[in-house]
């Protein structure tokens, strides 16, 4: 679900333990590029980072996932195309 000017970046923490998929996930958001959004699929709704995105400018969509039961659609407020795309694609 993709077009050339938004790219997706797969991130399976599905079975790791806390605090890893928090950390993992930081890590990669200070990497985030214009254009970029995140698919991180997880085990449990991780409540403690989604509230960090809101606090820090990100945007997310969480629904049920078809390969775990959680999947966590993440992307920069700033970067309109991408939240214009991620909206579109992924509506609650």
């Amino acid at each position: 679900m993709t077009d050339k000017l938004v790219q997706e970046i797969l991130i399976d923490v599905s079975e790791d333990e806390a605090p890893k998929p928090f950390e993992i996930i930081l890590a990669q958001l200070a990497r985030l590029k214009k254009g970029e959004y995140i698919r991180m699929l997880h085990r449990k709704q991780p409540l403690p980072l989604l509230q960090m995105l809101d606090e820090n400018g990100f945007s997310f969509r969480m629904f049920s996932g078809t390969q775990t039961p959680w999947e966590i659609i993440i992307w920069s407020k700033q970067d309109l195309l991408t939240h214009e795309f991620c909206n579109a694609s992924f509506s609650a």
